[in-house]
């Protein structure tokens, strides 16, 4: 059946197969809108992300590669009984990389939003919340990031609004209420 929206749609099971009495080559677009959509393919209108968690990420990986360089230059001076060799120093530095790449997904939090829904990427993998499940957004007070609820009182942070970012954060949050009220369905 071919979709009037632009939500790209997981689907479960066989094609044409029997669930409940509907067949899912006639499923409703309600009941696809439920489903669970991996993103959408219209055009972005707003995206966030932190730019005080980028610095503090940067300044977590300076820190880290820091330390490491300079445990790799020491090791070797004084004789601890252990024979230090160039490759453990290597290893040291080897270590830093890894750990800064780990650092690193810092970088990654954005949430962006279209007229499908809402796209959160915390650190790992991004996830799409269309519409018609998403309750509203809320900054609760004395909390480091916002919150996106969702039915039965459940709510997934967003990494990408920091309170730390200040007024850039309170422009996000306002963006992103007026695209609610756009796009948010009514009850």
């Amino acid at each position: 059946m071919p979709s009037t929206n632009s939500v790209t749609v997981k689907k479960k099971g066989r094609v044409g197969a029997v669930s409940n009495g509907v067949s899912e080559t006639n499923m409703s677009e309600d009941y696809l809108a439920y489903d669970t959509p991996t993103t959408s393919t219209a055009p972005w209108e707003l995206v966030v992300t932190s730019t005080k968690l980028k610095q503090w990420t940067w300044a977590g990986v300076v820190v880290i590669m820091a330390i490491h360089i300079f445990m790799a230059l020491v090791v070797r001076l004084g004789y601890t009984g252990a024979a230090v060799t160039t490759v453990d120093q290597w290893s040291f530095i080897g270590i830093g990389i890894i750990f800064s790449g780990i650092w690193m997904l810092g970088l990654r939090p954005r949430v962006r939003v279209n007229k499908d829904g809402v796209e959160v990427r915390n650190f790992l993998n991004p996830q799409f919340y269309p519409w018609e499940i998403v309750h509203g957004l809320s900054f609760p007070k004395n909390s480091r990031t916002a919150r996106l609820e969702l039915p039965d009182f459940e709510f997934v942070s967003m990494w990408a609004f920091q309170a730390a970012d200040g007024n850039r954060v309170v422009d996000a949050v306002n963006n992103f209420r007026l695209l609610e009220d756009a796009y948010l369905p009514e009850d």
